[in-house]
């Protein structure tokens, strides 16, 4: 019968295990059969540099992502800092006008209201608009929202008068059962 030879492979010189149970040494490999290959390399350097620059991608997307958080959230604190300026104002001609509100980081806001009386006494709509100078001073953003306010510093007494009245005659026409 012929002999079956069994390669074993290890970091040292092959051994060869024979059908007889005996074990020889194979010839000794050549210094240059101990490393990689140049197309080896090349490749593996491909595969790092290529994960490499989907890993530097996926960061810069997050930062991005992040920066447009962080000012999503001063815009919105810069919104709510400004209704509570209208709010607080108790002159009604004085929110017509630009107001402009420094803010603490360098940032400024500009913002008005257009104010219309309603039907009701002591209730008006507000048209808020808000203007927000960036960082740079370039670029800019303008909000708008509407409001229904409950606000009896702002009646006029004589309009507020003649509304009480009229609400005054439609609760006598139509009482409620």
């Amino acid at each position: 019968m012929g002999a079956h030879i069994i390669i074993a492979w290890r970091a040292k010189p092959a051994v060869a295990i024979q059908s007889d149970g005996l074990l020889r040494r194979g010839a000794p490999r050549n210094d240059r059969q101990h490393g990689f290959t140049f197309i080896e390399v090349m490749v593996a350097l491909a595969i790092f540099a290529f994960a490499g620059i989907v890993l530097a991608s996926a960061y810069a997307n997050v930062l991005t992502a992040q920066k447009a958080i962080l000012e999503r959230n001063a815009l919105a604190a810069d919104c709510r800092l400004v209704r509570q300026m209208l709010f607080a104002e108790p002159d009604l001609k004085k929110l017509s006008q630009w107001n402009d509100l420094p803010l603490p980081d360098g940032r400024s806001v500009r913002w008005r209201a257009t104010v219309t009386p309603t039907t009701l006494p002591d209730l008006f709509d507000v048209a808020l608009e808000i203007e927000g100078l960036g960082e740079n001073r370039q670029s800019s953003q303008t909000i708008r929202e509407n409001l229904r306010l409950l606000r009896p510093t702002w009646s006029n007494k004589s309009e507020r008068a003649l509304l009480l009245a009229v609400a005054a005659q439609r609760i006598v026409r139509h009482p409620q059962p």
